[in-house]
């Protein structure tokens, strides 16, 4: 009842400081979950963008794929009809130039990897860990 009255002498609707708190985090927890909202939608349409363009890419890929399998397949039969050899030998051929290139690509990658990565962090952390070690022996005890 001690409310109503107080509404009565303050036309103006101005509450005291706990009121205003509570105004504010209301607010702030109202415009936290609006935000959120408006997140969760702009998500699911992302979502729905990287599956089409995933699905897309991944259709591309198998298209390449069969184009290279029957371009390679058409190579070896022509390759075999001007030369007179059997499709069999050039065709394993074909294959065991495919291994040695894919060989040559695992040791170059290989060859890539064997730097440590970010030697620069790991350097600053190191440094970190050599001050603190030396912080706690010249520390007062």
């Amino acid at each position: 009842m001690a409310r109503a009255s107080a509404r009565v002498r303050n036309p103006a609707g101005h509450a005291g400081l706990i009121d205003n708190a509570i105004g504010l985090v209301s607010g702030l927890f109202d415009y936290i979950e609006t935000r959120t909202a408006l997140l969760a939608v702009e998500s699911k349409a992302l979502l729905l963008q990287l599956v089409a363009v995933v699905a897309f890419a991944l259709g591309a890929l198998i298209a390449v794929v069969f184009g290279y399998i029957f371009i390679l397949a058409s190579l070896i039969a022509g390759i075999a009809h001007r030369s007179g050899i059997s499709w069999t030998w050039i065709a394993f051929g074909a294959g065991l130039l495919h291994i040695v290139l894919a060989v040559v690509c695992v040791l170059l990658a290989k060859a890539k990897l064997t730097g440590r990565l970010y030697p620069e962090t790991r350097a600053e952390l190191k440094r970190d860990q050599q001050w603190l070690r030396s912080l706690g022996k010249t520390g007062p005890r």
